[in-house]
């Protein structure tokens, strides 16, 4: 089974404060929701854990690999990092191209059930800097989870998707659940993840500096506000 142990983590940047410090958690199998208001530190929490970042103190283990000893090619392999913004990573002249690089830099087996749920082919010859938000959104999705790892971070990843987007990606979501990997997502706006029926959620209380976490139906509105969360039901500008 895989599984994510966080030890004793304070994250941030050397040189300032914590933006949380001490937490510890396990997470198994299942879609699990970073929660966080904007600027809480839910990024830096994702990309920590995905060894992007290294912890002020502390350590994140992957099915008892310590993410931050070990090879990016290797990370790679274990962890599929999206980026919040989905033009940040490309690097190809080709959407086809850009789907492909992670599989020949890591040597893993490219599996194109992800890429067919994800990309329309008629975008294969595309510039991946021509695309639309959306569009462009789905290929960053592909580009890095085309390998199929057993550990998926998601940075706020249903932004900039109509309806048929964010069904496209709710399906992917739901057909990683059931081959028992651990996905994180991190947003802001938390009705966006209810269709999904997430495991749980853990919240960024940045006033505090601390971390809460528990099941999907005990994040309540009154808990949201005091982390100064836009709770359930107040209109945001969604497209869906």
């Amino acid at each position: 089974m895989n599984t994510i142990k966080v030890v004793d983590l304070s994250i941030g940047y050397p040189g300032g404060k914590p933006l949380v410090e001490n937490i510890g958690f396990t997470l198994e199998p299942g879609l699990h929701v970073l929660v966080g208001a904007n600027g809480s530190g839910k990024s830096t929490l994702l990309k920590t854990m995905a060894g992007i970042l290294k912890p002020l103190k502390g350590k994140v283990e992957i099915n008892g690999v310590n993410i931050h000893r070990v090879p990016r090619r290797d990370a790679a392999r274990l962890v599929g990092y999206v980026w919040q913004n989905p033009f940040h990573g490309f690097i190809e002249a080709s959407v086809e191209r850009e789907i492909a690089f992670i599989s020949k830099t890591t040597g893993a087996r490219q599996h194109g059930e992800i890429v067919y749920r994800l990309v329309d082919p008629e975008l294969m010859d595309r510039s991946p800097f021509s695309l639309s938000g959306g569009e462009a959104r789905r290929v960053a999705i592909a580009s890095v989870l085309s390998i199929d790892q057993p550990v998926w971070f998601l940075d706020e990843p249903f932004s900039d998707l109509d309806y048929k987007g964010y069904r496209v990606l709710a399906d992917l979501v739901e057909y990683g659940v059931k081959k028992g990997k651990i996905i994180v997502v991190t947003t802001h706006i938390v009705s966006l993840l209810d269709s999904l029926k997430p495991k749980g959620f853990l919240l960024i209380d940045r006033g505090r500096r601390r971390l809460l976490m528990g099941e999907w139906s005990e994040l309540t509105d009154e808990v949201l506000l005091e982390a100064g969360v836009i709770p359930r039901g107040v209109s945001c500008g969604s497209t869906l």
